[in-house]
């Protein structure tokens, strides 16, 4: 089963209006991710003054709530408390998406992270990382090391704590294990982020252009083969119902080129340490948003505040989906009494497909795009933003000839015959 953007809710973010300012402080990492999709090491570290020079320009031109601090690995930039302090002078929020290898024996650095004003952690855990100590080690085993940076920051207290993982076909499977694991974490877990793989096929149907020319493309994200190119938020969303009956999406985002694609699901499931009850709307979802940016002037994605009152399922009187999570709760409240004096929390899964090379060539982007960043003064994807830095432009990808049915050449444009003067009459 495929989600319907009929019965979700279409984020109402723009270019100039968006909840998310994508910071990279440097492009240097402590290990490997296969998927990734910057260089090791190019320019290294930014100074401080133009980072600073970068958080304003995101927060004049994107009107930021939070600000996504990344990589790169952030926490090995030598400036970084400095940076969450500045981030958040500028009341936004600082976000650090880190591989947490600098916090695995350091709840000290954590503290001073908080103090300095970060709200929380994306914690990127998954099987194609060469991780030290972790290498090798399977989707499984990397419960242990999750468990450890989610009961870290438990301790600590008042941060918002998410995992990403990138989906690979070879790991699909594993993802409603994760799932599973999180919501048995819901105190302490507040989301999961579930990036689709993609990757550029070098030597197929298509060839690379920058201002016209042919180059022999060098970014990260190249590929011999297209063997794992085509998972899509779908595949993802489709795998997790499989075992989850209280799950279901409640907003999207859309693609730049393609009607049907959705580069972005995000739900909200509610539920308790011992169960899960189902996911809100998409009302509440609108809701959520039109309050905070009456309120607050900005539209919001992370919150480090994921403890609900009861009287929330309140809402069940304008959304469908709170009205059955409600109606799951009380009758297991009749099985089990003390169930009614258990938190209650919300938790979100963020499903995300990138970019896709389109039959024409095209290449179809996540609509209003949360993680523009910064180039040479100018926002850029994220995603694509090593093709700035090697080639100063976007890289286009064109069809390579081919013959035609006939068996004859096909006509390039300037051999095409004109009949007649196309000049234009004197009459």
């Amino acid at each position: 089963m495929a989600p319907s953007k009929r019965n979700m809710y279409r984020f109402p973010w723009s270019g100039n209006d968006n909840p998310i300012g994508w910071l990279e402080v440097t492009d240097r990492c402590n290990t490997y991710c296969r998927g990734c999709y910057r260089i090791n090491g190019m320019q290294g570290h930014k100074s401080l003054e133009q980072i600073k020079e970068e958080i304003n320009l995101l927060k004049t031109w994107r009107n930021c709530d939070n600000i996504s601090i990344a990589g790169g690995e952030p926490l090995i930039h030598p400036d970084i408390l400095d940076i969450v302090a500045y981030i958040r002078s500028q009341k936004m929020k600082p976000l650090i998406l880190t591989n947490g290898i600098r916090l695995e024996n350091n709840r000290e650095f954590m503290v001073e992270l908080k103090k300095a004003g970060a709200v929380g952690f994306t914690f990127h855990i998954d099987s194609e990382q060469h991780r030290p100590r972790w290498k090798g080690k399977t989707e499984h085993e990397l419960f242990e090391l999750r468990q450890h940076f989610a009961d870290m920051a438990h301790s600590v207290g008042g941060l918002f704590v998410s995992f990403g993982m990138t989906v690979y076909p070879g790991n699909l499977d594993f993802v409603p294990d994760l799932v599973r694991w999180a919501n048995q974490n819901i105190d302490r877990v507040h989301g999961l982020v579930l990036i689709g793989f993609r990757n550029a096929v070098m030597g197929g149907d298509f060839e690379y252009l920058v201002d016209g020319k042919p180059i022999n493309m060098q970014t990260s994200y190249v590929a011999d083969s297209d063997a794992e190119s085509y998972l899509t938020s779908s595949d993802i969303y489709a795998k997790i119902q499989e075992s989850f009956p209280h799950y279901e999406t409640s907003a999207y985002m859309g693609g730049t080129q393609a009607h049907d694609k959705i580069t972005w699901l995000v739900s909200a499931q509610l539920g308790t340490r011992t169960r899960m009850y189902g996911s809100v709307g998409p009302k509440v979802m609108e809701l959520f948003q039109v309050i905070h940016h009456l309120q607050h002037g900005t539209y919001v994605i992370y919150s480090p505040s994921h403890r609900i009152p009861k009287i929330a399922f309140l809402l069940g009187l304008l959304d469908k989906g709170v009205r059955q999570a409600t109606g799951e709760f009380f009758r297991e409240v009749l099985r089990r009494p003390g169930e009614l004096f258990r938190p209650l929390y919300v938790q979100s899964i963020g499903i995300i497909q990138g970019p896709d090379l389109l039959e024409d060539g095209r290449v179809d982007m996540c609509e209003s795009c949360p993680d523009m960043t910064v180039w040479d003064g100018k926002l850029v994807h994220s995603c694509r933003m090593d093709e700035w830095r090697l080639y100063g432009s976007y890289v286009v990808a064109q069809r390579r000839a081919k013959e035609a049915t006939n068996g004859q050449e096909v006509i390039a444009p300037d051999a095409i015959p004109v009949v007649g003067d196309a000049a234009p009459s004197s009459n």
